[in-house]
């Protein structure tokens, strides 16, 4: 995932972290909308690079299960 990407991902997700953060004190709130940030870069970053298997693949190893 480049920087635009997750410019574009984080536009998408921001005004539901603002909203959330009005619910934490202000004192905190750019701690945690950063912590939340990086969060979503990682698990981004980790759903995008897993390897799902084919449809094909997929029956072919439930049938070697089985």
């Amino acid at each position: 995932m480049n920087d635009q990407d997750f410019e574009e991902w984080l536009e998408i997700f921001m005004p539901m972290i603002r909203n959330k953060l009005k619910n934490t004190s202000f004192q905190e709130r750019e701690d945690l909308e950063q912590e939340l940030k990086i969060k979503i870069h990682e698990k981004a970053d980790m759903l995008l690079c897993q390897d799902a298997p084919g449809f094909w693949e997929f029956v072919a190893d439930l049938v070697n299960k089985l």
